[in-house]
């Protein structure tokens, strides 16, 4: 992890079973599932003591465990004193990375781009309240970046919960040029902010997502404004290294300030 101008901090690795007690299909194609329970807080699991779920970082992620094909429960990780055992008879453990789109002491709230493929998305597309839901993490979390003066922000659908995150903790005063590109006008959220935000939406129309270069060319487009700026992207890894090397060879953004990543690879 690079060094960021933010401060880090680390936390026990805790599988941590809970339950589904929301559905909400925030667009067409953005599924979120609240997850609750007792597991939330601090407690005791096969004998080790554990600590609460903390995510201080609006772009943590979690693992999630889901079944395999026809199984009724996924293959899980044990609790050891110092995280988790992932060596198992057979299969191995998966865990796919997910942020948290909201927290508070008593839920967290995930976000699934409801593409029709892989095992997370299929999972919660057909995740109902009540059913039984298993995550782990974040075992290292980054607070907010310190000693800035506004920020570039980008991605695609699949940044939006730390975008949507990130978004709804800056302070007041504070300002921030974002562009988001999505499938189309329906994908559109409502992005919450006390800051003094503008958000430009970029709509496929058609075109495979990671097919065009509308991401990259609209984050050379955008406004460029005085003092220090924290320069934040993530989405497919192709238009990652594009606004990587921008940002730090054409705008000069302060290394401790580029926080650029790849989520998927086309």
């Amino acid at each position: 992890m690079p060094k960021l101008r933010r401060e880090t901090t680390t936390h026990l690795a805790v599988l941590r079973e809970l339950t589904v007690v929301a559905v909400e299909d925030v667009t067409p194609r953005m599924r979120r599932l609240g997850l609750s329970g007792p597991a939330l807080a601090a407690h005791v699991v096969d004998g080790v003591e554990v600590p609460a779920f903390a995510s201080p970082g609006f772009d943590d992620h979690v693992k999630v465990f889901v079944p395999l094909e026809g199984a009724d429960r996924p293959v899980l990780p044990r609790q050891r004193t110092d995280g988790l055992d992932w060596t198992t008879e057979g299969t191995r453990p998966i865990g796919k990375d997910y942020t948290p789109r909201r927290v508070t002491p008593e839920r967290v709230d995930l976000d699934f781009v409801r593409h029709g493929h892989g095992l997370a998305s299929t999972w919660a597309e057909r995740a109902t309240i009540g059913d039984a839901a298993w995550i782990a993490g974040p075992t290292i979390g980054q607070g907010p970046p310190h000693d800035v003066d506004w920020f570039a922000v980008a991605g695609d659908e699949t940044a939006l919960p730390a975008i949507g995150r990130l978004l709804e903790e800056l302070p007041s005063g504070v300002r921030a040029e974002v562009v988001i590109e999505v499938a189309d006008a329906g994908e559109e959220q409502r992005l919450e902010s006390g800051a003094d935000v503008r958000v430009r939406w970029l709509h496929r129309d058609g075109a495979e997502p990671g097919t065009t270069t509308q991401l990259v060319d609209a984050v050379r487009a955008l406004p460029w404004h005085d003092g220090r700026v924290y320069a934040w992207m993530a989405g497919e890894s192709t238009a990652a290294r594009a606004v990587r090397t921008y940002w730090r060879s054409e705008r000069a953004v302060a290394r401790d300030c580029l926080d650029v990543t790849g989520y998927w690879r086309r």
